[in-house]
């Protein structure tokens, strides 16, 4: 559920102030319109009654998307000349935040800071892009008749990787790291056009490590198989 609060909005123009609500918190997986607002650069963007000049509210707000495991925190551009602070106090919001979340909290998750619009726009631009990929694996996959293996979001998101793998190991079966190349190999020979699966082949091929964690484990430290995509 995403919610609302009461701010006291300053036109940069310097016009007479108005009460208005703005987001505080958001619900991205329960509210999809509210998240394309977010992915347009549209959150908490005002309206002068005054002068009809749209400017962006000069408050933070939280992001939160369980099943992809992203939790982010949104400040003004206004704020990053005192960053140090602003993510201090993000790390105590986010200490109390976990208390009520907790059950849907994945262990290990680390908050997404941003200043300005900008930057979770363009990660939820590029999550969209991968997940459509994604789709179009487990389909191919389906037909060859492979099993899949969910990475943890959050890990895959920071390490670049497809959070959803093709293995051939059979249903209800443990997946280990060779069905997973062998997975790889037999979906790219059928459809070679999977840019992301394809450089991650590589780099599993070589990975010393096992497999990346899956959903809903904590992610590992750094140093474990990762690679790159678009």
């Amino acid at each position: 559920m995403s919610f609302k609060g009461e701010l006291e909005a300053r036109c940069p123009n310097g016009c007479p102030s108005f009460d208005t609500e703005v987001w505080s918190f958001i619900r991205g997986d329960t509210d999809p319109e509210l998240r394309e607002t977010v992915r347009a650069r549209e959150c908490n963007l005002l309206l002068c009654p005054g002068c009809e000049k749209p400017f962006y509210a000069d408050a933070p707000y939280v992001y939160f998307e369980p099943g992809a495991e992203l939790l982010a925190f949104v400040f003004p551009e206004s704020y990053k000349k005192h960053a140090a602070h602003w993510v201090k106090k993000m790390r105590a919001d986010f200490g109390r935040m976990q208390g009520v979340l907790a059950a849907r909290m994945p262990t290990g998750l680390d908050p997404e800071v941003f200043f300005g619009v900008e930057g979770l726009a363009e990660l939820l631009e590029l999550e969209d892009f991968r997940r459509t990929e994604v789709e179009v694996m487990e389909a191919v996959a389906k037909e060859l008749g492979l099993s899949l293996y969910r990475v943890s979001p959050c890990f895959a998101r920071k390490a670049k990787i497809p959070a959803v793998l093709p293995c051939s190991a059979a249903p209800g079966k443990p997946a280990a790291i060779e069905g997973v190349i062998e997975g790889l190999k037999t979906l790219l020979k059928a459809n070679g056009r999977l840019r992301s699966f394809r450089d991650y082949l590589k780099v599993l091929a070589k990975a010393k490590g096992g497999l990346p964690p899956a959903i809903g484990a904590s992610p590992p430290a750094a140093g474990s198989a990762r690679g790159s995509s678009s």
